[in-house]
């Protein structure tokens, strides 16, 4: 009788905690003009990771929106803009099925996504010790990546051109390296 009272009592608790959105340590502000902030219409501590993919010479521009609501669901949205002859737009819901829901949830409650929240354009420019950029023969028709993560008005940007082909001069650990590994833990294909 004690344990059905004890897990009765330990149920709310555990489903508010796996709801729960963490509090990222995002550092800009965001302008309250801005259209993709009003596209999200992001309450409170909702968070939103958005990825942007340009595919090379403006052609095809891919964004993918993975929305965490308070009540604990997560929106996927997938946008497509083509600009050859004439701007076309597509966009569409994507079904989140639970357990991939368990697994987006996992990846924002990790300290490896918290850590990467805390970087900023900066953190991706070439130095000494963090050499990213060694891919120069594609800069004509280099894709752009964008993350921004958006949170309680504040937002992280961080665009990074041919992250696949500068992965080559990059040590693990990098900037670059967890660049990548983000897209990859959200299902994100990198062209090149």
């Amino acid at each position: 009788m004690k344990t059905l009272k004890l897990s009765l009592f330990l149920f709310p608790i555990l489903l508010f905690a796996q709801n729960s959105l963490p509090d990222l340590p995002l550092k800009d502000q965001i302008d309250q003009n801005n259209e993709v902030q009003k596209l999200l219409k992001l309450k409170n501590n909702e968070i939103a990771v958005s990825f942007y993919t340009n595919g090379g010479l403006g052609y095809q521009f891919t964004i993918d929106h993975f929305i965490y609501k308070e009540n604990g669901d997560i929106v996927h949205d997938k946008e497509k803009i083509y600009f050859k002859r004439g701007k076309k737009h597509q966009r569409d819901k994507i079904k989140v099925g639970e357990s991939e829901k368990t697994d987006l949830k996992d990846i924002i409650q990790s300290e490896f996504f918290k850590d990467f929240a805390r970087y900023t354009q900066a953190d991706f420019q070439y130095s000494e010790k963090n050499h990213q950029i060694c891919a120069t023969g594609y800069v004509d028709d280099a894709p752009e990546n964008f993350v921004m993560i958006t949170q309680n008005g504040k937002q992280s940007t961080i665009m990074v051109y041919l992250p696949k082909a500068n992965a080559t001069c990059s040590a693990e650990g990098s900037p670059l390296m967890k660049f990548i590994q983000l897209h990859q833990l959200f299902g994100i294909e990198l062209e090149r």
